[in-house]
């Protein structure tokens, strides 16, 4: 029986307008052409991954994401 699962993912857009979607929860990404499209490949790829190493297996880490000031220059 299918079972839901959270994760903590991060959509990035790159400087050719194309988008890259991250889980630092389980070292994945996929990219496309827009936001939607690289979070499809990337759930894809998730759900690729887990079915690989059973549920019982995966251990999700504790991901904090945030902006931080820095001094350049």
């Amino acid at each position: 029986m299918p079972e839901d699962i959270s994760i903590s993912v991060i959509a990035v857009e790159l400087p050719d307008g194309t988008y890259r979607a991250d889980c630092p929860d389980l070292g994945l990404s996929a990219t496309g052409k827009n936001q939607d499209s690289a979070l499809d490949g990337l759930k894809e790829a998730i759900s690729k991954y887990v079915e690989g190493k059973g549920r019982a297996e995966i251990q999700l880490n504790a991901v904090k994401c945030m902006k931080i000031k820095i001094q350049v220059g």
